[in-house]
């Protein structure tokens, strides 16, 4: 079969992923010189419940695991079953992470060699559309006793192998293994060649669903390069584990320059609304922090929920956050630190002096001590650092990008990009104000104030 000694190995969990799940079921085979040497498997105590929809899909139940080991008390017998072996598993790089982050919490650095029989069948039966454990079993007509226990799926996925050998050949096989060792961070969903087409200039790429949903849109200076990262981490954070698990396509954008990427990423993310981008995704309203004045002419705060579509009042927006929530603590922190009233600032609501001022952290503000020149120049400082700033041109801006082009921007709005060897060809990256195009906007013209001229 393989060179070197291999484990078949596959295990039940408790429906979390590996950095942050629980395994409840352990199953492995262990092959040397093509004959199964070892064999074991076992219930895990995962020291918290199992949900139900767990119970149903695999049988194993909370009260079958009330006295089962936990896996500190079995992790010496895994280590020696598993020393010196090849990770054999179907999605191995799922089953991998649990043991990686178990073995990690108890101290042990587990990185084998990993063999994935997803992208072995997809690499050695291109001819079938699915490569699910459940299609495979069926296809070949695989004996399984017990579907969804960890013992019997190691022992499909060890009889897929050998069955893969008979009818495509051992050399086959090995070449098939070669190139996992040489790209063994790839996800198990995605062909080899999906990445071999991928450029390392500057650019977003996009990761699809089986059904062709955007999942995750990114960018890069090297797309080639950020996509790989992706892989390289799956086994330790949930969310690159789950962008793995479900990507079955990349598609991208490539881009001339940085700043392109990073505009062209934020209305991609607004337009396809993929579930793994949160914060650059689409709100309709967002709590801002709204300047006003009361009638003695102190500076006032409000939160309020707005649509931010246009430009007008920006000199009177002092932060824009997801939730009234984030816009409340940012307000609260910024009290703290500056001596700021939390009368004035809509955070207490009372006739007289705040509660701040009978402990001295307020400077009397809320009850005319202060006066609104020295509070209003000490609240401008403190807020000043989110303020939403005014348009500061008297027109249009062309602003050069790269040798051959230039954004057209206006109120904060790029109108489009202008290719200097052409004829102006202007179109809306975006509708209106968005203040995730503003940051970039911004940042880009104070660090590259010689690149701008009006334009009319």
């Amino acid at each position: 079969m393989f060179s070197e000694p291999a484990v078949f190995v596959d295990i039940e969990t408790n429906g979390g992923n590996g950095p942050s799940g629980r395994i409840i079921e352990v199953g492995l085979i262990r092959v040397e010189d093509g004959e199964v040497v070892r064999e074991y498997k076992s219930l895990v105590n995962p020291g918290t419940g199992v949900p139900v929809w767990i119970e149903q899909l695999t049988g194993i139940r909370n009260s079958d695991l009330v006295g089962a080991p936990y896996f500190e008390d079995i992790a010496q017998e895994l280590r020696e079953i598993l020393d010196g072996a090849i990770f054999v598993a179907h999605n191995v790089r799922f089953d991998y992470s649990f043991f990686r982050s178990h073995f990690a919490a108890l101290g042990h650095d587990y990185k084998p060699k990993l063999f994935c029989t997803v992208r072995m069948s997809r690499g050695m039966y291109p001819e079938h559309k699915g490569h699910s454990l459940e299609k495979i079993i069926n296809r070949h007509g695989i004996a399984v006793e017990d579907r969804h226990r960890a013992y019997d799926d190691a022992r499909a996925i060890y009889e897929f192998a050998k069955l893969a050998i008979t009818e495509k050949g051992h050399e086959v096989f090995l070449e098939n293994a070669a190139l996992q060792m040489k790209t063994k961070t790839l996800p198990p969903n995605l062909d080899e060649s999906k990445f071999a087409h991928l450029p390392t200039a500057p650019g977003i790429y996009i990761f699809e669903a089986e059904d062709g949903a955007p999942l995750y849109v990114g960018k890069s200076v090297n797309i080639r390069a950020r996509v790989m990262s992706h892989f390289a981490s799956d086994t330790k954070v949930a969310k690159e584990m789950k962008i793995s698990q479900r990507s079955f396509n990349i598609s991208y954008e490539q881009t001339d320059t940085e700043v392109e990427a990073l505009l062209l990423e934020s209305a991609k993310v607004k337009e396809l609304q993929p579930i793994f981008n949160h914060q650059l995704r689409r709100k309709t309203t967002q709590s801002v922090l709204l300047k006003k004045y009361d009638d003695h002419g102190y500076l006032t705060i409000a939160i309020e929920n707005r649509e931010l579509s246009d430009a007008t009042d920006l000199d009177k927006i002092y932060g824009v956050y997801t939730t009234r929530a984030q816009a409340k603590a940012s307000l609260e922190s910024l009290t703290r630190t500056y001596q700021l009233c939390p009368k004035l600032m809509g955070l207490e609501k009372t006739k007289s002096y705040c509660f701040r001022y009978q402990l001295g952290l307020c400077k009397g503000a809320c009850g005319g001590e202060e006066l609104p020149f020295n509070y209003n120049e000490r609240a401008e400082f403190a807020l000043g650092r989110s303020k939403i700033e005014a348009w500061p041109f008297q027109t249009k801006i062309a602003v050069k990008i790269s040798d051959l082009k230039s954004l057209i921007i206006d109120q904060w709005v790029v109108e489009g990009i202008m290719h200097h060897e052409f004829e102006p060809m202007l179109e809306r990256l975006t509708n209106g104000f968005d203040v995730d195009t503003y940051k970039i906007l911004r940042s880009y013209l104070r660090k590259n104030p010689g690149n701008i001229t009006s334009y009319s």
